[in-house]
């Protein structure tokens, strides 16, 4: 059933057209991701397919008797007073009931005294919260979300990620967290450049297989230009032959010259966003001294956010702190920075250790009233150097004349990572580094931080950043900071394993056991961890014959004529390799909480 379809949609602001002749179908049951570079008009699209703009040209037919709901990625434009005015309408749109509205405030963290706040007293996260909350409770047949994770943190996140997987209804998702699209889309569009291209990819790899199959459409595009492109020379050459030979066969020539006019026409293929040309180098080498050392630091506001934290980190470590919100993530990264002192205990560096901070708050951190070339410049380089800077980063010319308060979210963003750059630091404290920004810069940006050779503390909700940089993990819950020796994908498994295959904490209990209950428990838990040490190998040894079979195919001969089937082979053996990674720590937890047993 086609819930929607939009044909020749046009819209532009003034002289600037953003988008003209866009086509493409809204179907039941779809998970649809809008993607595309920020500027490119995904929320604009959206707002005309929920009708709260009237597009310049083209058509827009939804199904009757059919209602969606839509949440805007600017809180602002609801209009609810309050969390209790907002689910109120809710209830009276959607017939949603009382137990589910209650149901709704205790999912996403709300108190009942939260019910009569001003909604404008709310920080951003918890306004995203509260409107998602009233959407969902609409009871919408399918809904329109834009930018539905923005100020979440990863326990909401997740939790939506899996309400949206599981849900039948029809969604149409506008995102930059790409793990988030990964696991729900069955079908991506990319507006780029005023186009819109369709790909239809699996829950589960649907950002891996759209980038793969964009990347096979784009060589397919490069392949019938440059075609065209050698027909066309051929056909002036053959053009040129005959009247450089004084032919006076003038029907030939210009039976040669409709020859090359009637030569298809291709549009030559789209070119990639540069990628951010920037190094981050730290003053010195990394080394395997200590960067960062925190002794039995505490810190309350009112109640305990983490207490008696020891641990070391080394030069070059990359260190991700995560955790819900309000949790105490970006406190305990403002200590380990020195902007902000503990209750108790201290934190050491090491030796000659220089240090710099890119904070959540952006637009505040940056001087007001300079232009973006001054203010990389105040860091510490030439004026020039401070234009180089920022022409390795997409913001050259003219541009970096104007004031900072002229430039977007995320361009603002870029010249914090400039000023970054010109100081050379030896440790660099990121809280929420990709915010505001499209992913080809957050990709990019990840390009960037994973050659950096210094220390890295990073606050993010972003996944795949964590997954890509993180080599150990401070998780602050519940009034406690915990480290964990392992990358973003170990954290994860902890998290997920099931009792007895992971390093759980032992439960105390209240009365002792029963002497024969207790070995027939422990029993029981022995055989368990066996059987997940067993299943576990299984699975590596799977995954390892997998990757040798795929490793083998590049030294079949025949396979390098074929570019595309290189890259596909290329992008497979790299998810294999992924694969097999998380299967050996997860073996390697298996072992360990096998071993603890202390068995012969």
């Amino acid at each position: 059933m086609e819930l929607l379809r939009f044909t020749g949609l046009e819209r532009h602001f003034g002289a600037k057209e953003v988008f003209r002749d866009l086509s493409g179908v809204i179907r039941d049951g779809e998970k649809i991701a809008l993607v595309g570079p920020n500027g490119a008009g995904k929320s604009t699209l959206v707002r005309l397919l929920a009708g709260i703009d009237r597009p310049d040209g083209g058509t827009i037919v939804r199904a009757r008797e059919t209602r969606f709901g839509y949440l805007a990625q600017d809180s602002a434009e609801s209009g609810p007073a309050t969390l209790r005015a907002a689910f109120e309408e809710a209830l009276t749109r959607g017939g949603a009931l009382e137990w589910q509205m209650r149901a709704t405030l205790n999912r996403f963290a709300f108190a009942e005294s939260d019910l009569d706040r001003p909604l404008t007293e709310f920080s951003g996260g918890q306004r995203t919260r509260a409107l998602l909350a009233r959407t969902l409770l609409e009871e919408p047949d399918w809904l329109i979300l834009d930018e539905p994770t923005n100020h979440l943190d990863l326990d909401t996140v997740r939790w939506l990620e899996t309400f949206v997987a599981r849900d039948p209804r029809t969604y149409l998702i506008v995102s930059h967290d790409r793990y988030f699209l990964e696991t729900v889309a069955s079908s991506v569009w990319e507006l780029a450049d005023g186009e819109l291209a369709e790909y239809t990819v699996t829950p589960g790899r649907a950002y891996t297989e759209f980038t793969a199959q964009r990347a096979e459409r784009r060589a397919q595009q490069q392949r019938a230009f440059d075609a065209a492109m050698s027909e066309r020379e051929r056909q002036r050459a053959v053009i040129a032959e005959l009247r450089t030979h004084g032919s006076h066969n003038y029907s030939h020539v210009r039976s040669r010259e409709k020859a090359l006019d009637r030569v298809d026409a291709v549009d030559a293929p789209r070119k990639e966003q540069r990628a951010m040309s920037v190094a981050l180098t730290a003053a010195r080498k990394a080394t395997r001294g200590i960067a960062v050392e925190l002794v039995d630091v505490t810190k309350s506001y009112g109640a305990p956010l983490f207490a008696g934290l020891n641990a070391k980190f080394a030069r070059g470590e990359t260190v991700a702190i995560v955790g819900p919100n309000g949790a105490g993530k970006t406190t305990l990264l403002r200590i380990i920075a020195d902007e902000l002192v503990p209750d108790r205990g201290n934190v050491r560096y090491g030796v000659g250790l220089t240090t710099a901070s890119y904070a959540q708050t952006t637009v505040d951190d940056l001087p007001a009233g300079v232009s973006a070339a001054d203010a990389v410049a105040q860091m510490g380089v030439t004026g020039e150097q401070a234009r180089a800077l920022l022409g390795r980063l997409n913001l050259g010319g003219d541009a970096v004349d104007k004031p900072v308060e002229a430039f977007s979210g995320g361009e603002r963003r870029r010249i914090m990572l400039a000023r970054l750059m010109a100081q050379r630091a030896d440790c660099l404290f990121l809280d929420e580094p990709t915010n505001d920004l499209d992913i080809p810069s957050r990709e990019a940006l990840e390009d960037v931080l994973a050659a950096y050779d210094g220390a890295l503390f990073v606050v993010s909700h972003d996944r795949y950043l964590l997954k890509r940089l993180a080599q150990r993990v401070i998780s602050i819950r519940d009034g406690r900071a915990t480290v964990v020796d392992g990358d973003y994908d170990t954290y994860e498994k902890r998290q997920h394993l099931p009792a007895g295959t992971s390093e759980a904490r032992p439960v105390a209990r209240t009365t002792p056991p029963n002497g024969k209950h207790a070995a027939h428990e422990a029993r029981l838990d022995a055989g368990r961890r066996k059987r997940a040490v067993d299943e576990a190998e299984k699975r590596v040894a799977d995954l390892d014959a997998e990757k040798g079979r795929l490793e083998a195919q590049f030294t079949a001969s025949d396979l390098y004529e074929d570019p595309t089937a290189v890259t596909a082979l290329q992008l497979e053996l790299e998810r294999v390799r992924g694969e097999s990674e998380r299967a050996l720590a997860a073996w390697e937890l298996a072992v360990a909480a096998l071993d603890a047993l202390g068995l012969d």
